[in-house]
């Protein structure tokens, strides 16, 4: 009985053992899966910040003169990179060349514009669910246009609010570079407009009632071919 006994005994010890080593194994196993889970999330969340981020990709240059177009996506036009600049060689309506993010909020974005042909050709900003058509995305435009011989801003929102209409100081001149600056924050839009001398033909500084608040960039041309050249776009300086 002695001998069966003890053997029972540590028979009963051994089970105990494996138990507490299973319950450990479980823990351990628990904790190393929480933690790993919670790394997941953790560094998911960063990524997805970093993403979304309206800082992520700024400041942005175009890569015309390396004749480098990738990251741009046409809706509409003819477009075509030669000699350092980027030529729309259509007269359609509304033809659209995008890039950018989606996140991107208050920025100041340039470029070296020229009109080939009657019509308006600038910039879009702010730019959200393009598609081919004359209005058809969401944003900020700011161009020049012959028929008038204006600056003119305005909102689409797949239809067309036209703002402002500046007249300029000298009629435009085809094939002749403008520089067009745009500066966004909130709602107030500042654009500039010089020419090659770098004279101003015209400029306005104001607020809109309402505004897309995010966006990317893009250029447009309305029933006018267009180049555009140094194409560029940085964080606006922060609201006072």
């Amino acid at each position: 009985m002695t001998g069966g006994t003890t053997v029972d005994s540590r028979r009963r010890r051994d089970e105990r053992a494996q138990e507490r080593s299973a319950i450990w194994r479980a823990g351990r196993d628990l904790l190393l899966f929480t933690l790993a889970a919670t790394a997941c999330f953790v560094s998911g969340t960063v990524v997805i910040r970093i993403l979304h981020s309206p800082d992520r990709g700024l400041p942005y240059r175009d890569h015309f003169v390396s004749g480098d177009n990738r990251e741009w996506s046409a809706y509409g036009g003819n477009w075509r990179v030669q000699s350092g600049a980027m030529f729309n060689e259509s007269n359609e309506r509304g033809a659209k060349l995008v890039t950018g993010s989606a996140y991107w909020q208050d920025y100041t974005i340039q470029a070296d514009v020229a009109l080939r042909s009657l019509g308006d050709a600038g910039l879009i900003a702010r730019v959200s669910d393009p598609e081919q058509g004359v209005d058809a995305y969401s944003g900020i435009y700011v161009g020049l246009r012959v028929r008038d011989e204006a600056l003119v801003l305005g909102i689409a929102d797949h239809d067309w609010q036209e703002t402002v209409t500046k007249p300029l100081s000298a009629p435009i001149v085809p094939n002749s570079w403008y520089h067009i600056r745009v500066q966004l924050s909130g709602c107030r839009v500042s654009a500039v407009v010089n020419r090659e001398d770098f004279s101003e033909v015209a400029s306005y500084d104001g607020t809109f009632e309402a505004c897309p608040l995010r966006g990317k960039i893009g250029l447009r041309s309305y029933d006018s071919g267009g180049m555009w050249k140094n194409v560029a776009v940085t964080k606006s300086p922060a609201s006072r």
